[in-house]
């Protein structure tokens, strides 16, 4: 199943896989950092003009959270990727983006534990990237596996 529309821009037109590596860390009674790292393959994308080619992706991502409130937390995150997007028939080009992201988020918490985590945060494009913005809206549910 394709994914996307990759003449438009809008994605790779292909399925395909990806993991990411999170790691959090309370570092003080009002700091947490969040740390991940993934990669994405996508076997066959197609580019512009019907072309495809198998392709890859790398993506690093480093946040600081102040718990400024039990349930409000401004953010800074710093997200870097690589990408490889098709320019002919198994042939393909990487390029490099990187934002730096202040944002905010808050928590509603329900009864039975339920957790819901709204957040918005502006993307703003730093070295390859200058002169981008954006804005990004988060939506988490979370819920504890074990009491």
């Amino acid at each position: 199943m394709a994914t996307g529309d990759a003449d438009r821009g809008l994605g790779s037109g292909g399925t395909g896989l990806q993991v990411n590596l999170p790691l959090s860390v309370q570092r003080s009674r009002r700091f947490v950092t969040h740390s991940n790292l993934g990669a994405t393959w996508i076997p066959n994308a197609s580019g512009a003009g019907g072309a495809t080619a198998s392709t890859r992706a790398l993506n690093a991502g480093q946040s600081v959270i102040w718990l400024a409130r039990p349930a409000f937390h401004p953010l800074l995150e710093l997200a870097w990727a690589r990408v490889e997007t098709v320019v002919g028939p198994d042939r393909t080009e990487a390029a490099d983006a990187l934002y730096l992201s202040p944002g905010v988020r808050w928590a509603h918490n329900l009864k039975g534990g339920l957790q819901i985590v709204p957040g918005i945060a502006v993307p703003i494009g730093i070295g390859p990237s200058s002169g981008e913005t954006g804005v990004l809206l988060y939506l988490s549910f979370e819920h504890s596996l074990w009491k």
